[in-house]
C-alpha cells in the first residue's frame, strides 16, 4: 500500500473519508452506528467497510450485544496497517517518533546531534530512525510518510534551508531531497516553531483553539501562530521570523543582518554575551537563570532585561494576531522564574489580558506538532478526496 494507489471515484472517495473521520475520532465503531453518524445508507456503510478491510485500513475489533438475539460486528482502524515518522531536526539535538496511522505513539526517542552537520547529520537522522524503528519492530516499508521540523525556511524552488544561523552548513543542502532519500518515503517540512505552535493545539495548553500564537525563546526565537486553524506562513514561509525584529540590539550591526536584533539580544548567545559584558563569569543560560533566581547581579539585571523584551515582543504578538492564548517555549522562555518576571512587565506596557502560558509539552512541543503534521498528511492523502481537497481532523489527542 503507498500513497499513490489508483483512486476510486470521487463519491466514494467522499464516503471513505466520513467513515474513517468517525473511526480514527471515536475508536471502534458499528456499521449502523457509522452509518448514522456520517449520514449514508447502510448499504453504502457496507461496501466502504468492504473496501476498507480489503484495503487493509480497516479490521474487525469484537462483537458486541444490542437487542434480544441481536449483535453487530465493530470495525476500527487497523493500527499496524502504516506508520509515519515525525523528526525534530536541531542543531544539537534530534528527537524521533514513530505514529501508527491511527494516532499512537509507537516509539519516541531523543539523540544528541554529536556535532555532526550537512551531509553527516541527515546520514546520523537515517541511521536513528533505522534504529527506532528496529526496536518497535516496524518495517521500513510500512513508513508511509515523514515529517521533519527544523530551524528556519526551506526554499520551495532550491529546497535550501534559510534563516537557520545555527545550521548553515545542513542549509547549504538541498534538504527535501535529502531528508526523502534518508526516510525512504514523501517527507513534509515545517518550521521548528511552527511545528510547536501547532503540537500545542493538538496535545498541549492551546488545544482546541482556533488563534493562538507559540513564541520560543531559547538558542534562537521564532513565533508560530494560528489564526482560524490555519498556519500563518506569509508568501515565503518566513512568517514569525520575529528575530529579525528591529529591537534589542542595534538592527544595524552585522551580526543583527545575520542573526536578527532580537535574537542578538534575548536569544541563549544574546543572554550568555551581555551576562559576560556585565561582569558575569563562563555561564550557560540556565546557570544565569539560577544565579538570577537566587538575586545574584549581574545575572538578574540580565535576565530583568530578558523579560523586558520579551513582554514587547508578547504585547507586539497580541496587537497583530490577537491570539487567545499566548504560549512560550524553549530552554529560557518556560523558565518560572522568566515567566513571572514576564508577567509582571505585562501590566505596564498593556491594558488588555493577555492569556500566557508556558508551554505544556515542553521540549516535545516541535516533535509533537511534526507528528500532527505527518498525520494529516497521511490521511489526507490516503482518504480524502483528490479532487475535492479538504483536510481532515487530526484524531483525539492520545500518548
Amino acid at each position: 500500500m503507498t500513497l499513490r494507489q489508483s483512486l476510486p471515484p470521487v463519491l466514494r472517495q467522499i464516503s471513505v473519508r466520513a467513515a474513517m473521520d468517525v473511526l480514527l475520532q471515536e475508536g471502534p465503531t458499528s456499521r449502523a452506528t457509522l452509518a448514522k453518524k456520517t449520514g449514508l445508507s447502510k448499504q453504502t456503510m457496507s461496501e466502504v467497510i468492504r473496501a476498507l478491510e480489503e484495503s487493509g485500513w480497516v479490521r474487525v475489533n469484537g462483537i458486541v450485544s444490542g437487542k434480544v438475539g441481536r449483535s453487530a460486528i465493530t470495525y476500527e482502524v487497523a493500527e499496524d496497517s502504516g506508520y509515519a515518522v515525525g523528526v525534530d531536526l536541531g542543531a544539537t539535538t534530534i528527537r524521533i517518533a514513530v505514529v501508527s496511522i491511527s494516532g499512537s505513539i509507537v516509539h519516541e526517542s531523543e539523540h544528541p546531534t554529536g556535532g555532526r552537520a550537512g551531509e553527516a547529520l541527515i546520514g546520523h537522522m537515517h541511521d536513528l530512525v533505522e534504529k527506532c524503528l528496529h526496536r518497535a519492530g516496524i518495517p521500513f516499508e510500512k513508513v508511509l510518510l515523514g515529517a521533519v521540523a527544523t530551524p528556519g525556511v526551506v526554499d520551495p524552488v532550491s529546497g535550501h534551508l534559510a534563516l537557520a544561523p545555527n545550521m548553515a552548513e545542513t542549509g547549504s543542502l538541498d534538504v527535501v531531497r535529502r531528508l526523502g532519500e534518508a526516510l525512504g518515503c514523501e517527507v513534509v517540512i515545517e518550521n521548528d516553531v511552527n511545528a510547536a505552535a501547532l503540537g500545542e493545539t493538538w496535545k498541549g495548553c492551546s488545544a482546541g483553539l482556533e488563534t493562538a500564537a507559540f513564541i520560543a525563546l531559547g538558542t534562537g526565537i521564532g513565533l508560530g501562530m494560528l489564526v482560524n486553524g490555519k498556519l500563518v506562513k506569509g508568501a515565503r514561509g518566513a512568517a514569525g521570523e520575529i528575530s529579525y525584529l528591529p529591537f534589542g540590539a542595534d538592527p544595524y550591526r552585522e551580526d543583527s543582518l545575520e542573526r536578527g536584533a532580537l535574537e542578538s539580544a534575548i536569544g541563549a548567545q544574546g543572554i550568555v554575551s551581555r551576562y559576560r559584558a556585565a561582569g558575569g563569569g563562563e555561564a550557560d543560560t540556565r546557570q544565569i537563570l539560577e544565579a538570577a533566581e537566587a538575586g545574584e547581579e549581574p545575572a538578574l539585571s540580565v535576565i530583568r532585561e530578558t523579560a523586558r523584551l520579551a513582554a514587547l515582543l508578547i504585547v507586539s504578538v497580541d496587537a497583530m494576531t490577537d491570539p487567545e492564548k499566548i504560549v512560550l517555549g524553549g530552554n529560557v522562555g518556560r523558565h518560572p522564574f522568566l515567566l513571572s518576571l514576564i508577567r509582571a512587565e505585562l501590566p505596564r506596557l498593556t491594558r488588555r489580558m493577555i492569556s500566557l502560558e508556558p508551554s505544556a509539552l515542553g521540549p516535545r512541543a516541535t516533535l509533537i506538532g511534526a507528528i500532527a503534521i505527518a498525520l494529516n498528511q497521511l490521511h489526507n492523502a490516503l482518504f480524502s478526496p483528490q479532487e475535492l481537497p479538504s483536510e481532515m481532523r487530526l484524531p483525539q489527542a492520545r500518548d
